[in-house]
């Protein structure tokens, strides 16, 4: 599409193109804004949007991944109800941040439909990306920080958070790479994937080296891939391998001391605390608003450290099993349009972030953050895939 043909849409007030612009906006102040509440005022826009909008996105539930969608935000906003201390108002910003992410969703979902993701949004978010990490790696060498980590800026203030949003716009950069025939463009995705290999090496996190890593590795695969149950053995393969690479290096002293300069960093005694609150209530949860701090020793943990444990605490099993069939049948959607770019990207983001979560995040269900990027954003786009082969097939298999 031409600058000029784009500039026309804008004047002529297109929905779909400001929906886009929205979506851009609500991820971008993710790297600017320090504050949470401050950051999702663009999302409250949104949602805003969506709901006066309605009639025309209203066919979107007739996907069974829409409703799953629904019935887990459904599900934890409920789950307020049974959470210690019930406090209302805690109860009513849960119930206000669902409504945020479920816009956030459908909002995806539509520009996906429509192209805007392949015409100029991922595109925007990769150059957005990209001077973040090089305000980021400014704000590292400037400040030196006494633990020697790159945090990002914004609400990328930890360097685990900082390093997993880093390799979602490495996908992305590593997309427009390969997709992108101008050298202006790909020139701008090699600073982006350089920057990104700068940022997250210097995190000094291991859990984030791992999932980049295998995020990185299923889409370039999977790029070369035009059937998905390939990409499937590839990954089982690789996780094989890695898994012996793994069990070989850390049964050497010297070699388990490099992989794990920290040790376990508490997770074994973080995860036993909670697998003993979890098992008090299995079914239900404890409730998306009970406290989950954990005290070990003089140490204080605000969270699990591993988000699947996170939703059993909140949520129970019944979470856990709704959180997973939502996940599947989002995977389902991306393999059946496995030949498009953007379902290998959107695998790809799953990946990353399936892994990291087994070592850190806890909140699923909140205000725009990382989880919107590791999460969200991926779900968006199997919504939005799902939408054109299902209700609208005029719009798939675009160009």
């Amino acid at each position: 599409m031409s600058y000029t043909h784009r500039l026309k849409k804008m004047l002529a007030g297109d929905r779909i193109y400001w929906t886009g612009v929205l979506v851009v906006t609500c991820l971008v102040v993710v790297f600017i804004v320090d504050s949470q509440s401050a950051a999702s005022y663009p999302s409250y826009v949104l949602a805003i949007v969506m709901l006066v909008t309605f009639s025309h996105w209203r066919d979107v539930f007739k996907l069974s991944l829409v409703r799953w969608i629904a019935v887990l935000l459904l599900w934890f906003s409920a789950s307020t109800f049974w959470s210690t201390p019930y406090e209302l108002r805690d109860a009513a910003s849960i119930w206000i941040r669902a409504v945020l992410v479920f816009g956030f969703v459908v909002a995806v979902g539509e520009c996906q439909l429509r192209g805007e993701m392949q015409q100029w949004m991922s595109k925007a978010l990769t150059i957005f990306g990209t001077l973040m990490m090089a305000a980021a790696l400014i704000n590292f060498f400037l400040t030196d920080p006494a633990d020697g980590r790159l945090n990002g800026l914004g609400q990328l203030d930890t360097h685990i958070i900082a390093a997993l949003v880093f390799g979602v716009v490495m996908l992305f950069g590593l997309k427009l790479a390969l997709d992108e025939q101008s050298v202006a463009w790909r020139f701008v995705a090699g600073v982006c994937i350089m920057l990104a290999i700068a940022c997250i090496a210097l995190s000094d996190s291991r859990t984030a080296w791992v999932a980049v890593s295998l995020g990185v590795a299923t889409y370039l695969v999977a790029n070369r891939l035009d059937d998905v149950r390939q990409l499937i053995l590839g990954l089982i393969v690789l996780t094989l391998v890695a898994a012996v690479a793994l069990a070989v290096l850390m049964a050497n002293d010297s070699t388990q001391a490099l992989i794990l300069p920290r040790g376990d960093s508490f997770r074994f005694s973080i995860w036993s605390h909670f697998l003993e609150q979890i098992a008090r209530a299995p079914l239900l949860g404890q409730g998306i608003n009970t406290n989950d701090v954990v005290e070990i020793g003089d140490m204080v943990f605000d969270h699990p450290h591993n988000l699947y444990l996170a939703i059993l605490f909140q949520g129970g099993v019944l979470g856990l099993a709704i959180y997973l069939i939502m996940l599947s049948s989002a995977c389902r959607y991306l393999a059946r349009c496995f030949q498009l770019g953007d379902a290998k990207l959107a695998l790809s983001i799953l990946v990353l972030a399936g892994s990291a979560f087994l070592l850190d995040g806890h909140e699923l269900v909140d205000k725009v953050g990382e989880a919107w990027f590791l999460v969200w954003l991926p779900i968006g786009i199997a919504v939005g895939l799902s939408w054109g082969e299902v209700n609208r097939p005029e719009y798939w298999r675009y160009e």
